[in-house]
């Protein structure tokens, strides 16, 4: 027995199979210089059960990257699927929806304009037990988006069951309840709008996490009614007579204590170094895009919204955006700065990958999977770890050159600046996300994204001095929003008595395109 390969040359024919047999298309990204790909196909794709089980379960799609010409089919399908260490095996709809990424795959990263080349980040480790159960956890997940629940719980119920990894069985498992509950997520059904603090979160960020959440579940329509609160102090005193003005004090109370940073960094005469100033942009973008999942569903982060062709390129759902942003932050632009560096510090290369060094201390990036708190909780302890680390770079090493996977050499200025402009690539798209899935953003959850834009900006500032420095300068914010958030909780309770019904009666459902 053999698998029976469509190649990119026919790929629509692939497509209209796909749409016929009413079956996802298996793509499968190959690389002739590829370790990991050639392991691959001569210990799992040749198994006889793993052949069999392709052949009920998908159509085969075989994509050769590595054409050494440029060839527009193959640069749309890599450009929709193989970003950075993304797996080469996915599951996925004849529209080219994203159902699954096999985890234990080889990961690539694309390479230049037209995509003829790839980068190997990882050789891959799996084998053919975890290949099939991979292979049928995906086929659960695409019946679970796909809204047909009973057969998403059934066939999560055999993976269970039957997984002989941990990788497939807590996926399974994971996903198992949201179709068992017919597209509702066990983790919102019974929780309130009031956010729990993250202990990876400092003082200042857990309050502004905590009014954001507060304040996203509140409609519109309140936004100018009279504030029931007390007014705010000096000129705000003017300006906090609605809820829309109190929130434009807290931004402004956010900006203020990064003002007072530059003040005391000039009255020590300790000045930002050039790698901080380009530090600050980043560390604002990071809580920009924290900013726009505020008021989401989980139903949200997970929802299919494309539904067409794969040359509209990025086809990711909000969680894929996600968990991508803090694998490629601290598992590969992470690794690529660290290993300029070193080399500009004389360490000689081991030969080893720089990202199993990662891999190996850190175990892998976040999968797509899991809590939003857990992945949030994670994002933040890895982001503040390069952040502080960042901070040292001097104004020597920034003008230092080297390659990572590109076939230049690339400075480390750079890369750093690349740290901020990716996550706002990010943030546009979740928003393009949210408007083709018609999730219309409310007025409050706009003004969330401003207010993690100050929290952000103000950090920025602050980059380079000591912890207790921080903890001071942000002491009056702490109080101000923690005041403001009490008085919020009280107010407007019967906002969150009503978003818990809704939660708990309506359920987020994964198939579901209401508005919130």
């Amino acid at each position: 027995m053999t698998i029976d390969w469509i190649t990119q040359e026919r790929h629509e024919q692939a497509l209209e199979a796909a749409a016929a047999g009413d079956k996802p298309i298996l793509i499968y990204f190959h690389s002739i210089s590829c370790d990991g790909c050639l392991r691959l196909e001569r210990e799992v794709l040749s198994d006889e059960a793993v052949q069999s089980a392709i052949g009920k379960a998908a159509i085969p799609l075989w994509v050769e990257v590595e054409q050494g010409r440029v060839d527009t089919r193959v640069s749309s399908l890599v450009g929709s699927h193989i970003f950075i260490m993304s797996p080469v095996v996915q599951l996925i709809s004849f529209h080219g929806d994203i159902f699954h990424k096999f985890l234990g795959a080889p990961l690539h990263t694309r390479l230049d304009l037209g995509y003829t080349r790839v980068h190997h980040d990882v050789a891959g480790d799996i084998g053919v037990a975890q290949f099939l159960g991979q292979l049928h956890l995906g086929v659960g997940k695409r019946h679970l988006f796909n809204g047909d629940f009973a057969l998403a719980a059934q066939a999560l119920s055999e993976v269970v069951a039957q997984a002989t990894d941990s990788l497939t069985y807590e996926e399974a498992r994971y996903w198992l309840p949201v179709a068992q509950n017919n597209g509702r997520y066990p983790e919102e059904t019974c929780a309130r709008p009031i956010a729990t603090a993250l202990p990876a979160l400092s003082e200042i960020a857990n309050e502004v996490r905590r009014f954001c959440s507060l304040l996203t579940a509140i409609p519109d329509t309140e936004l100018m009614a009279d504030w029931p609160g007390t007014p705010g102090e000096g000129g705000w005193a003017h300006y906090s007579d609605c809820l829309r003005e109190v929130c434009l004090g807290v931004y402004q109370t956010l900006l203020d204590s990064g003002n007072a940073a530059a003040e005391l960094r000039q009255s020590k005469s300790v000045p930002p170094t050039q790698a901080q100033l380009i530090l600050r942009h980043w560390q604002a973008s990071y809580r920009s895009l924290q900013g726009t999942l505020h008021g989401l569903r989980l139903g949200d982060w997970d929802r299919q919204h494309l539904h067409e062709n794969y040359s509209l390129g990025k086809q990711r759902t909000i969680r894929n955006n996600v968990v991508h942003c803090v694998m490629a932050e601290f598992w590969a632009h992470g690794s690529a700065i660290r290993n300029a560096r070193a080399a500009f510090a004389g360490v000689k290369h081991d030969g080893a990958r720089p990202v199993d060094a990662v891999w190996k201390k850190y175990g892998p990036p976040p999968a797509n999977f899991g809590t939003v708190t857990d992945l949030l909780q994670t994002w933040e302890l890895r982001h503040n770890e390069l952040l502080d680390e960042l901070a040292g770079v001097t104004d020597a090493e920034l003008g230092f050159e080297r390659s990572w996977w590109e076939e230049s050499a690339v400075s480390v200025r750079f890369r750093l600046n690349r740290l901020g402009w990716h996550l706002q690539d990010h943030a546009a798209v979740l928003e393009t996300i949210c408007e083709r899935m018609g999730r219309v953003r409310t007025e409050t959850e706009r003004l969330a994204v401003r207010i993690y834009t100050a929290l952000g900006t103000a950090e920025g500032a602050m980059i380079g001095l000591s912890s207790d420095e921080k903890r001071g300068l942000f002491s009056d914010a702490v109080a101000i929003l923690r005041r403001k958030g009490d008085e919020l909780q009280a107010f407007y309770a019967r906002f969150w008595d009503d978003a818990q019904l809704a939660h708990s009666e309506n359920g987020p459902r994964a198939d579901d395109h209401s508005h919130v």
